[in-house]
């Protein structure tokens, strides 16, 4: 009995691990196909187009004239025209 639920345990553990590895490398696949021009959403719900990208870092127009510096890490998407 005791083996079954340990078992069950490592199951989940696994699982576990392997969606958090796959959530990492979409994360990091999503900032490296960053380009000038995307439309992007950011985690905090803000929209706006790249208009330069830094090492760490990139900037966003959220409006014209309005511009916010901004990590990669914090957008969430890139926007394709059929989603705009």
């Amino acid at each position: 009995m005791d083996l079954i639920l340990l078992a069950v345990l490592a199951a989940m553990i696994l699982l576990l691990v392997n969606q958090n590895r796959k959530r990492k490398r979409d994360a990091a696949n999503l900032v490296q196909t960053l380009q000038v021009g995307s439309n992007v959403i950011l985690h905090a719900g803000i929209k706006g187009t790249v208009i330069a990208i830094g090492e760490d870092d990139l900037e966003i127009e959220t409006t014209p004239g309005t511009k916010l510096k901004v990590l990669k890490q914090a957008v969430r998407a890139i926007q394709t025209s059929e989603e705009n």
